[in-house]
């Protein structure tokens, strides 16, 4: 595929993906119901992260979809971020209702195939206020006016403009990460963000969106090492695939898996069960409700004689999924 330019379906898919990622439609992205499960999710996630990831279309000639290829990968991880995580998406599908309804009967239609004609990039909807929300709105509107009617208010406010010229480097910088972050630059709004924030402490504007940045990046990071150690792990060349997976462990991520991967080659290339028990801890508190995950900690507890954790941990287990016959069976033996 060097040099080969992108093909109409895939010039498409690329469009209508930007299309969902402008419009926050992080069901949109990711293809699947806003009744799909976590599984659904990360399945989804995993098959298009490698089919537009970067990496892979790198000798192609891409043209001005370069730019709309990054910025959709990005929007991908951070759909899977959202989705993946239960507290994060109760709060997307309460504050993106519009988004949600769309979603949920665009899956009752049916699929389009690859090689029928892309339909037109949906425009975005303005999505109606909740009475809560027209009223808090309403309330902020009646501050403002109490604002501009007292004097005192109206020199406060000169002050903080004052403040603000004084903070006119930081301002420059926001502004230039903000860009950068829109348009999908996330590296580069990362740098931009941590200058402004190195100018103004204080502005927790400047300090919000850095941090967004910088985890976006984080993931995206944890991601390529994730892919790049399952790559070397395929090929039984071990050693690089722990090299990779350490890596991607290094960014932080809010996955477990990355630690549940290592763990293992641990356990199986150095055979040191105190690493692989902290490597387990961790995948587990990140991904608490994995039961293959939880089921690897209790195994190990139990072969380390630790019987009190093993139990809790099946019994963990069996809260999931009351069905399981390993941890029944683990229970069972477990001293």
């Amino acid at each position: 595929m060097a040099n080969e330019p992108l093909t109409d379906a895939e010039r498409s898919s690329l469009d209508r993906l930007h299309q969902h990622a402008k419009e926050g439609n992080h069901f949109g992205m990711l293809g699947v119901s806003p009744d799909g499960d976590a599984a659904t999710v990360q399945a989804a996630y995993y098959q298009l992260s490698r089919e537009w990831h970067p990496d892979r279309h790198f000798r192609r000639e891409l043209g001005p979809y370069k730019e709309k290829l990054e910025f959709v990968f990005v929007h991908i991880t951070k759909a899977y971020k959202t989705l993946s995580d239960p507290d994060q998406r109760r709060r997307y599908e309460r504050d993106n209702k519009a988004i949600v309804a769309m979603a949920r009967e665009d899956a009752k239609s049916p699929r389009v195939t690859k090689s029928a004609e892309a339909p037109a990039p949906r425009k975005k909807r303005r999505r109606k206020l909740t009475p809560e929300e027209r009223a808090a709105r309403e309330r902020a509107r009646e501050r403002m006016a109490r604002k501009k009617m007292d004097p005192r208010t109206r020199a406060l406010h000169k002050l903080r403009e004052q403040a603000r010229g004084r903070n006119s480097r930081a301002k420059r910088y926001f502004d230039q990460g903000q860009a950068d972050y829109q348009e999908g630059n996330i590296a580069k709004a990362v740098s931009s963000l941590h200058l402004a924030c190195q100018f103004d402490e204080t502005n927790k504007e400047y300090r919000a969106l850095y941090e967004l940045a910088r985890s976006e990046a984080s993931s995206s990071a944890s991601v390529q090492f994730m892919q790049a150690g399952e790559s070397a792990e395929s090929f039984q060349n071990f050693k690089e695939a722990m090299h990779h997976y350490q890596r991607a462990c290094d960014q932080n991520p809010a996955d477990g898996l990355p630690y549940f991967r290592l763990a293992n080659l641990v356990l199986r290339i150095e055979q040191d069960n105190r690493k692989a028990l902290g490597l387990l801890r961790s995948a587990a508190s990140k991904s608490p409700k994995n039961v293959e995950i939880r089921l690897k900690l209790a195994d190990l507890y139990a072969d380390l004689n630790m019987g009190l954790n093993a139990r809790r941990e099946y019994q963990t287990v069996l809260k999931i999924d009351k069905n399981n016959d390993r941890a029944k069976s683990g229970l069972r033996n477990v001293r």
